[in-house]
């Protein structure tokens, strides 16, 4: 299949690669179909490009590349259209904003994707009661980790 994005220019892929969210993502309940791409030298970032508006693509990232503690912590029903056998078998993203100041580059905890890739399925979940908002800056804490690092290194005074 071909189609035209409007960041990526023109991208072929297989049916099989579209990744399905029956309910899409918030704020784009209408677009169902996805593609992740993975671009050279975006490091831990990829992209979830819509194949129905060529227009709409999320930055996504694995979170554990910056929030190593991150947790998710959904009620295994709200999962169950993914059909999955086995939890170890799902895949967690997180939507991340980057505003033109990249230095205040964002990612939504709250709202993860969760994909289950055997099947192409996808959903946003959101996780109630949890300590995690829509906005956790990546730079603060990657620069908090290399604070760790460096007093780990030093050992205790």
């Amino acid at each position: 299949m071909k189609f035209v994005a409007t960041k990526f220019g023109e991208l072929d892929f297989e049916e099989n690669e579209i990744i399905v969210l029956p309910k899409g993502i918030l704020g784009f309940s209408q677009l169902t179909r996805y593609i992740l791409l993975e671009k050279e030298g975006s490091g831990p970032f990829k992209w979830l490009q819509s194949v129905e508006d060529p227009n709409v693509a999320f930055v996504i990232a694995d979170p554990l590349n910056f929030f190593p503690n991150y947790k998710l912590e959904i009620d295994e029903k709200e999962l169950e259209e993914l059909k999955y056998a086995n939890s170890k078998d799902l895949i967690t993203y997180v939507i991340v904003t980057v505003p033109q100041d990249a230095s205040l580059a964002s990612a939504d905890l709250l709202g993860p994707l969760v994909i289950n890739p055997k099947r192409q399925l996808a959903k946003q979940a959101v996780m109630s009661n949890s300590p995690y908002t829509t906005k956790h800056y990546l730079l603060d804490e990657v620069k908090k980790r290399l604070r760790r690092k460096r007093l780990n290194k030093r050992g205790p005074a």
